[in-house]
């Protein structure tokens, strides 16, 4: 997959990263800046220490877009990192290296103008005040089986197993 094949394609890029063009451009813009500075702070590998960071023309993903496109693919996929170096044209080793590379960047520039999901229930329950006809599913509770097995029959519901034999 290259992204300058794919950009054209906007119900394609729309389904493979969950943004359009132009949110994608924007959004570019921000993680070339993160990613520099992510870079510029740590080891190829990742690991803190300093190294002056030279975007490379040539490689597997030589532009910005090419790393936020692969990053994105891989996030909102999820595909096994065997299969999404494959899609890419790299091994299976650089894929889990540039994973891990472009992670941290991209989650510094999603918090940035608030697209990165909230992980609190807090927010939900904010949004649920104004909701009035919210049902939540509750199909299934556990309960404690008496050890009278005439009471317990009377709790048993067959959904699981077949009626025990006595």
């Amino acid at each position: 997959m290259e992204y300058r094949k794919i950009k054209n394609n906007e119900p394609q890029l729309l389904s493979l990263t969950g943004l359009p063009l132009k949110k994608l451009e924007e959004l570019s813009k921000e993680f070339s800046i993160e990613f520099s500075s992510h870079a510029s702070s740590r080891t190829f590998e990742g690991k803190p220490g300093m190294r002056l960071y030279k975007p490379g023309k040539t490689g597997s993903l030589p532009a910005m877009e090419d790393k936020l496109f692969f990053i994105l693919v891989f996030m909102k996929t999820s595909p096994l990192q065997q299969h999404h170096a494959a899609g890419f044209g790299i091994t299976q080793p650089e894929a889990n290296m540039f994973i891990h590379l472009f992670v941290p960047p991209l989650r510094k520039t999603l918090k940035r103008p608030g697209e990165m999901p909230q992980g609190k229930s807090i927010y939900l329950e904010d949004i649920l005040k104004n909701c009035a006809d919210v049902l939540p599913d509750g199909t299934e509770r556990p309960v404690q089986r008496p050890s009278d097995h005439q009471t317990a029959d009377e709790y048993y519901s067959g959904k699981k197993n077949a009626q025990r034999k006595e």
